[in-house]
C-alpha cells in the first residue's frame, strides 16, 4: 500500500508507512482504518448528568467505531453523539460529507500532556444531507 499524501486508508496488518515488514505487534481490526485528522464534535453526559460538548480531532475512524482525544474525561459505557465531518479535495466546507452517530465509549486512555484519549465503538450513525 502506497502512502499519499491526502488520505491514509489503512488495510488491516499494514502500519503507518504502509510497510507490513515493520510492525511490532499484529493488527487486531479486521476493516480498514482512516488515519487522517478529521474534526468532530463529541456531544455526551458526565458521570453527574451534566451536558458537555467538545470539537476535536479524530485520531483514526472506522466503520465501526472512533479513536479521538478529549479534554473531557470520559468513561467506559458511558453514550455519546459524534458528528463527524469529513474533507473533500478541491470542495467547500460547506459541500463535506457530515455524519452523525451515537456511540459508546470503550476505552479512555490518559496522555502524557494531561489529555485523554478514547475509543468509541458506533451504535448507529447516519449521513446528514443539507
Amino acid at each position: 500500500m502506497k502512502r499519499t499524501r491526502a488520505r491514509l486508508l489503512m488495510e488491516p496488518g499494514t502500519n503507518v508507512f504502509g510497510d507490513p515488514e515493520s510492525i511490532l505487534k499484529p493488527e487486531r481490526r479486521q476493516k480498514p482504518r482512516i488515519y487522517d485528522p478529521i474534526f468532530v464534535v463529541v456531544r455526551g453526559l458526565d458521570a453527574l448528568g451534566n451536558k458537555y460538548q467538545f470539537s476535536t480531532i479524530a485520531r483514526n475512524i472506522g466503520p465501526g467505531g472512533i479513536c479521538a482525544y478529549t479534554p473531557q474525561l470520559m468513561e467506559a459505557g458511558e453514550k455519546i453523539t459524534v458528528h463527524i465531518k469529513f474533507a473533500r479535495a478541491g470542495s467547500t466546507p460547506s459541500e463535506a460529507p457530515r455524519v452523525a452517530a451515537s456511540a459508546v465509549v470503550v476505552r479512555v486512555e490518559k496522555q502524557f500532556n494531561g489529555s485523554y484519549l478514547f475509543a468509541a465503538s458506533f451504535l448507529l450513525y447516519r449521513f446528514l444531507y443539507q
